[in-house]
């Protein structure tokens, strides 16, 4: 009954806001525009995380090789990653690193794919040392390589607690592609400050917002059930 009714509320809130905020008197090119500006803006966030998950993945399994040098310059890419401000590696991404090959939508995708993967690489950090360290000791005793012993008993035991880390994750990069507007990319973020100049109206703020929290929502949701499931294998 709770889910039914939060179900309602939000489809009554969804309804209403996309009913009184959609910019129905553009035109057909405007139209297009909002429409693939919101692809962008998914496109954005599933490419973000798909880099994301592989650097993360890939600077996890490095910190375990335990090599002082190797985890010196991890620990410092993901304090950088990390205390700097996304806007700021976007702009270095798309004026700096990418300027010469004047594609800004791959400079963002790069920027929030990296940016993510340092979050990512501590999700999968502490999904792993979840995990009870005896079961590291009795497989070198076997006689199992690190490697091994990640792939084969570590990883499928932390994956429970890593997917709903990674699941949030995917959220927070969705709403992080709001930024990329600062290099010229037309997210839904960027579109509507386009209309809303185009028709002095602060209508498509809303209406990107409403956008916003639909998809957090249904992401939300998505979350949740995913969490349910694994809870029922424990």
């Amino acid at each position: 009954m709770e889910r039914l009714f939060k179900l309602i509320v939000f489809l009554l809130i969804v309804g209403f806001g996309l009913y009184f905020t959609f910019p129905y008197n553009l035109s057909r090119a405007d139209l297009n525009a909002t429409y693939f500006s919101i692809l962008t803006t998914l496109m954005l966030t599933a490419g973000g995380v798909a880099i994301g998950v592989v650097f993360g993945l890939i600077i996890s399994f490095l910190r375990f090789l335990e090599n002082r040098i190797i985890n010196f310059i991890i620990d410092e890419y993901i304090d950088i990653m990390r205390g700097t401000p996304i806007v700021i590696q976007l702009l270095i991404f798309a004026y700096v690193i990418f300027a010469a090959m004047n594609n800004n939508f791959l400079a963002a995708l790069v920027a929030l794919g990296l940016n993510s993967s340092a979050y990512i690489a501590e999700i999968i950090r502490a999904g792993i040392n979840s995990v009870d360290k005896g079961q590291m000791d009795a497989s070198k005793a076997m006689g199992l390589s690190r490697f091994t012993t990640m792939r084969e008993i570590i990883m499928p035991q932390a994956i429970k607690n890593i997917l709903p880390g990674l699941a949030n994750e995917f959220i927070v990069v969705f709403k992080d592609t709001s930024v990329v507007g600062f290099v010229s990319v037309n997210d839904i973020t960027f579109q509507s400050k386009t209309l809303q100049a185009l028709l002095y109206n602060p209508m498509p703020m809303i209406f990107a917002a409403v956008v916003y929290y639909a998809f957090v929502k249904i992401f939300s949701f998505l979350v949740e059930i995913l969490e349910k499931q694994l809870k029922k294998h424990d």
